[in-house]
């Protein structure tokens, strides 16, 4: 923990750890070039014809401490890592050069950290999205995994991310907007709870329930989720029935506790970061929206 140099904001930091990781992976040379972005804009597949495992770092020691790094300061590599924890039993070189790429990244940006800078306003905002069969064509058709979808999302409260999320949904979605539901809904099982744990809070502290005036809203940038989560009574469309029971639960909620639904840009989705390899400069733009820099 410190102050942003620039700002002067408290930062939160694990300089110790990526240290650790860098070393672990042998970029602690100066010869090591840094990575704007920490995962290819191409899906990390399973490679299983490719070249084996070559490097002398342990691959499952090495992702095990950046799922704890990106659990706790940094979102920005939340997805790389993710996708590398997938072949933590079975890496192949491949994988072992996408955790040297995460590692590459660290050492550019191995002295920042997740800046708090909280509103005095107690708003809650929740960004879910997915990417739909994102590996399809690029994995082998036989394989079932190449058909999931990955689910991806952010919480931020009072304008400091406090939850995120990336990971391949263990079902098969059939359509964009069955992927988006299935995004939003795993979304909804971490917001309830949060507002939940804000108003015992409150109730800990004296706060009367009417003193706490959280606002809380959901961002969506798929136009058919929207109108989906939306509509009560739960009601479904031919293309959306086999799934329509997944949906009434939080729908009731979201009426039910004043939950306000909105639709964003997809260029202004924070949930993007969390679902697919990115460009460096739309990568960039929504770190800064997410971490502050």
């Amino acid at each position: 923990m410190g102050r942003d140099s620039a700002t002067g904001l408290l930062e939160l930091k694990q300089t110790g750890l990526i240290g650790r990781v860098v070393e672990a992976l042998g970029l602690e040379d100066g010869y090591a070039k840094g990575k704007h972005t920490p995962a290819e804009t191409k899906p990390l597949v399973k490679d299983e014809d490719g070249v084996p495992a070559a490097e002398s770092f342990s691959y499952s020691s090495v992702v095990g401490m950046l799922l704890y790094l990106s659990g706790h300061t940094r979102p920005d590599i939340t997805y790389a890592v993710n996708c590398c924890a997938r072949y933590m039993f079975c890496p192949q070189h491949s994988h072992e050069l996408a955790l040297k790429r995460i590692g590459r990244y660290l050492k550019n940006t191995s002295t920042r950290g997740m800046i708090i800078n909280p509103t005095k306003e107690l708003t809650l905002d929740a960004y879910p999205d997915a990417d739909f069969a994102g590996m399809y064509g690029h994995e082998k058709p036989t394989d079932p995994a190449c058909a999931k979808s990955r689910s991806g999302f952010v919480i931020v409260f009072a304008g400091v991310p406090v939850l995120w999320q990336s990971k391949l949904q263990t079902e098969t979605a059939l359509s964009t907007m069955e992927a988006e539901i299935i995004a939003l809904a795993a979304c909804m099982r971490e917001l309830i709870p949060i507002m939940d744990m804000v108003a015992s809070l409150a109730d800990a502290v004296g706060l009367a329930a009417g003193d706490v005036n959280m606002k809380v809203s959901v961002h969506e940038d798929n136009s058919g989720a929207l109108v989906l989560a939306e509509t009560l009574p739960p009601q479904f469309t031919p293309r959306s029935k086999y799934y329509a029971t997944k949906t009434i639960w939080f729908r009731e909620e979201i009426h039910k506790r004043g939950i306000k639904l909105l639709k964003i840009d997809t260029t202004e989705q924070l949930g993007d970061i969390f679902t697919k390899g990115l460009c460096q400069p739309t990568f960039e733009y929504l770190r800064s929206k997410i971490i502050g820099w």
